[in-house]
C-alpha cells in the first residue's frame, strides 16, 4: 500500500469517527522518546473535540503511559484508543487513561506489566513481574528447604549478581503500576464505576501469570471496560491500517 492509500484511510476512519486520528505503531518498548513526536503532531492539529490513538504496542516502561494520556488531553474533551492488534502492559496503562477503547476480533490487551532492565545483563528488558516471582521462587525455596547447602545453592549465585537497590527499584516498579492504573481508571475509563477500580487493578497488575494472555475484547468488556466492537467498514478500515503499518516495519526490516 503507498503512502496515498493509506492517508485515504486515516481520513476516512476520522470521516467515521468524527476524529483526528493520531497513530503509534512500534515494536521498540514504549519510552518516553515519543513525547517529542507526540507534542509536535498535537501541536500540528491544535485543539480539538476528540482525538483517536490507532495503537500497537508490546509495553514499556511504567511512566510513560500516564505521560502520554495527560499530553493527548490537553488538546481534547474526549480521548479514545484504537486497538487493531496488540496493546500489552504498559500499552494497556495507556488505555486505561481513555474513555473508550475500539477493539475487534483480532484485539489484544493484556496484563499491566512494565518492562526494567535485567538485574545482570543490563542491555536487556524484562517483564518486572518475572523478575519478582524469581525472588518469590527463592524465598519459598529458602523458607521450605530444612537443607543449609541447598539454600547456598539456591541464593549465593544470584545473590553475589545483584544490586541491593534493584530490589526496591523492582518492588517500587510494581505499585508504581498499579497506582498509575487506579489514578487512569478513577479520573477516565471507570470515572462512573469507581467501585471497580481497585479490584480491576489488581487483576491487571497481579491477577495474570503470563506477561502475554490476551485480554480480547469480550473480558475487556467483562473487567468493566468502556469497549466498542468495531464492525463493518470501521473495521475493515482499522485492519487494513494495521496491515498497511505492518507492511511499513516488514520492509524495514528486509
Amino acid at each position: 500500500m503507498n503512502e496515498e492509500d493509506r492517508v485515504n484511510l486515516l481520513e476516512r476512519l476520522e470521516e467515521l469517527r468524527n476524529s483526528k486520528v493520531l497513530v503509534y505503531f512500534s515494536y521498540s518498548p514504549l519510552d518516553d522518546s515519543i513525547l517529542v513526536p507526540l507534542y509536535k503532531q498535537l501541536k500540528k492539529i491544535g485543539p480539538t473535540p476528540k482525538i483517536d490513538l490507532i495503537l500497537h504496542s508490546y509495553g514499556g516502561t511504567v511512566d510513560t503511559p500516564y505521560k502520554v494520556v495527560l499530553l493527548i488531553r490537553e488538546f481534547c474533551q474526549e480521548f479514545s484508543v484504537i486497538v487493531p492488534f496488540a496493546a500489552k502492559s504498559a500499552a494497556s496503562m495507556l488505555v486505561l487513561g481513555a474513555d473508550e477503547v475500539i477493539m475487534g476480533p483480532l484485539s489484544e490487551l493484556g496484563p499491566i506489566d512494565p518492562l526494567v532492565k535485567h538485574p545482570v545483563y543490563k542491555d536487556i528488558l524484562v517483564p518486572v513481574q518475572a523478575v519478582w516471582h524469581c525472588f518469590d521462587y527463592l524465598q519459598r525455596s529458602i523458607t521450605t528447604s530444612g537443607d543449609p547447602e541447598v539454600v547456598s545453592f539456591l541464593a549465593t549465585p544470584m545473590l553475589n549478581k545483584l544490586d541491593p537497590w534493584l530490589i526496591g527499584d523492582y518492588e517500587k516498579t510494581i505499585k508504581a503500576s498499579r497506582q498509575y492504573a487506579e489514578i487512569l481508571m478513577s479520573n477516565y475509563m471507570f470515572k462512573d464505576s469507581p467501585d471497580r477500580i481497585e479490584s480491576v487493578a489488581r487483576a491487571l497488575t497481579e491477577g495474570y501469570f503470563s506477561h502475554g494472555y490476551p485480554i480480547g475484547h469480550q473480558e475487556a468488556k467483562q473487567l468493566g471496560l468502556n469497549v466498542t466492537l468495531a464492525r463493518d467498514e470501521l473495521w475493515e478500515v482499522i485492519w487494513s491500517l494495521y496491515l498497511a503499518y505492518e507492511e511499513i516495519f516488514k520492509n524495514e526490516r528486509n
